[in-house]
């Protein structure tokens, strides 16, 4: 079962896929199956930069050499190949071309419908980070990843997902914030020494509503407790504060006036559901400990079992 807050996008997304003809290759998912949400490095290569595109990407898929395919396979299953993955030994750039041309056709179907505010809560996220490690240094950014990463002298200890991952000598770090990152951990080392590394980034709960965030009815959607309860906008606003913004940040991403936002956060803030706190000369709000757990507790469709002790806790 999808966890919360997918598992709506992903019941979309499955729809999307199917009326588009998108099939996922039957070796991607054996390889992220039996890497226990992993992916081979040549895969998950190390991004050349922040604003790193899609057909940057794919001019990289079908780059890759056959024989670094072949080998990093050799290791991914030390014993015999599942068949699933067999077509790509036997043929990795013809694997590696069907699958630049599949991917174009996902993006389309499972994510360009959220990628205004997908766009805007990634920046949000690098921006605090960016913030965090200017003014804090590194141990506090690393301490912010909760364990994710450590460093002593010139050793790297990074949570790649299955275990730890050591690293003795490292010259670069790269810090890959992921909306999607409970289901897939990405580690990469290059050669130059730079080591790339996935966490889960805050505002993942943008996705979790019954329809994309592009919808302009008024209505509530049929069975979103959320809206029901608080109305479509500020549903929205509540669904937006999962990772810290500011109110023209959120205006533009729900499509309201900044006013109606800044309405919609002063009642929210005398509620008790989000804290507001000033960063340099930025105003930020977001969902404290009280306001997620409502947003769990509501909008978690999908989810059959909710921790009412927890609730309980985090709303006394």
């Amino acid at each position: 079962m999808t966890p919360w807050p997918y598992a709506n996008w992903a019941k979309e997304t499955r729809r999307s896929l199917t009326w588009a003809g998108v099939e996922i290759p039957a070796w991607l998912n054996e390889l992220y199956r039996s890497g226990r949400r992993t992916l081979p490095a040549f895969l998950t290569a190390v991004p050349l930069s922040a604003k790193t595109d899609l057909e940057e990407g794919l001019a990289g898929l079908r780059a890759l050499p056959a024989e670094d395919v072949r080998v990093a396979l050799r290791r991914w299953y030390p014993g015999k190949l599942p068949s699933a993955v067999r077509p790509l030994d036997a043929d990795p750039q013809g694997a590696m071309a069907e699958l630049a041309r599949v991917l174009p056709r996902y993006w389309q179907a499972a994510l360009a419908p959220y990628a205004a505010p997908l766009r805007s809560t990634i920046e949000e996220e690098i921006l605090l980070r960016s913030r965090v490690l200017a003014t804090e240094g590194q141990e506090r950014l690393f301490d912010t990843l909760h364990g994710r990463l450590s460093r002593t002298a010139a050793t790297l200890r990074i949570d790649a997902g299955p275990g730890l991952v050591t690293v003795p000598t490292v010259q670069r770090v790269v810090i890959v914030p992921l909306l999607f990152g409970r289901g897939a951990s990405l580690f990469a080392l290059d050669e130059d020494g730079t080591a790339a590394f996935s966490y889960q980034a805050k505002g993942a709960a943008i996705l979790s509503g019954a329809s994309t965030p592009d919808r302009r009815s008024g209505a509530p959607a049929r069975g979103d407790r959320l809206e029901i309860l608080l109305g479509r906008s500020r549903a929205g606003v509540v669904r937006g504060l999962a990772a810290p913004t500011t109110t023209s940040a959120l205006a533009a991403v729900l499509g309201l006036a900044a006013s109606t936002v800044s309405e919609h956060l002063t009642s929210l803030v005398s509620a008790g559901l989000v804290q507001r706190r000033r960063a340099g000369g930025r105003v930020l709000y977001e969902l404290d400990g009280t306001g997620l757990a409502i947003l769990e507790y509501l909008d978690n469709e999908g989810v059959t079992t909710v921790d009412r002790r927890r609730f309980s806790r985090s709303a006394s």
